[in-house]
């Protein structure tokens, strides 16, 4: 195991256990935050090695956009966590694939990108309008943003678990092809790969695990883990089968560390100290060898 694998390991071990005997109210929180930025960080090589980095951010939009309908959906049907996560899974799927379908009308990625985000900030605009004339007891827009991260439970991570697990199997399965598919779309055909099928699978992959984390990190915040760990995982090694080890191992990274700061500065929430971590891990690593 490489020194950075060590170092994540420790680093989680030690502030899942801080969690549990010291702020026992955050350790379910912190399990929470621990499996959502593994599953988005095994997510994030991939993104940059398709070029898909502004699609990875626009999940931001994205998720805003599918939270705030599935949130409005939940509240007119009277539906529970489990009705919201399946329609923010289903929405964030559907928007994600438009991506594509806006591309096949012969835009390139970039704006076929920003012509989605475009209906995305108007459907956002209507549905805040939505919440604030007919819902404004039921719908919280800024818990939609920011999470709900010191109210998970054990029964949210429960909840949660099985749309991070189905989220992992692209990576698990196909990650390594996927990232040599991006290299080289012939060696990805002999090998039986078909890169419009695998980013289409992708795309839905990458859905799966953002509508998951929403409860916990909120709207914005996953798209930090869709594209950081990644852009510091090709700055540490050049091996594309590192890749994706690297950089789970500095979502982990982060996120322990992300858990000491929340607990010496409250007013710091979770999700912005993991984006302050992750800007300063940014820097130090130096591109390794080529593989």
């Amino acid at each position: 195991m490489a020194t950075i694998e060590v170092i994540a390991a420790v680093l989680t071990a030690a502030a899942l256990a801080h969690a549990y005997f010291a702020t026992p109210l955050l350790f379910w929180p912190l399990v929470s935050l621990v499996l959502t930025a593994v599953v988005l960080a095994m997510h994030s090589p991939l993104a940059l090695s398709r070029r898909m980095t502004f699609l990875a951010h626009a999940q931001g939009h994205s998720i805003l956009t599918a939270a705030l309908a599935a949130a409005v959906t939940t509240a007119l049907i009277k539906g529970g966590l489990t009705s919201f996560y399946l329609f923010v899974l289903f929405f964030a799927i559907l928007l994600n694939l438009s991506v594509l379908a806006a591309g096949r009308l012969g835009y390139r990625e970039d704006v076929a990108t920003g012509v989605v985000m475009s209906l995305q900030i108007t459907a956002t605009i209507a549905l805040l309008f939505v919440v604030r004339m007919v819902l404004p007891t039921s719908v919280d827009p800024l818990a939609l943003i920011t999470g709900e991260y010191v109210l998970v439970s054990w029964s949210d991570v429960l909840m949660q678990t099985p749309f991070l697990l189905i989220s992992a199997l692209f990576p698990l399965l196909y990650g390594a092809k996927y990232l040599y598919a991006a290299i080289d779309e012939n060696y990805a055909e002999a090998i039986g790969l078909k890169p419009r099928l695998m980013d289409n699978l992708f795309l839905i992959s990458m859905s799966v695990a953002v509508a998951a984390s929403v409860y916990t990190l909120g709207s914005l915040m996953p798209a930090v883990l869709l594209v950081m760990p990644g852009a510091i995982a090709v700055r540490y090694t050049q091996s594309l089968t590192r890749q994706v080890p690297i950089a789970v191992s500095v979502a982990l990274i982060s996120v322990a560390v992300a858990h000491f700061i929340y607990t010496l500065i409250p007013w710091l929430w979770p999700s912005a100290a993991i984006g302050i971590v992750l800007l300063i891990l940014l820097k130090p690593f130096k591109k390794g060898p080529p593989a």
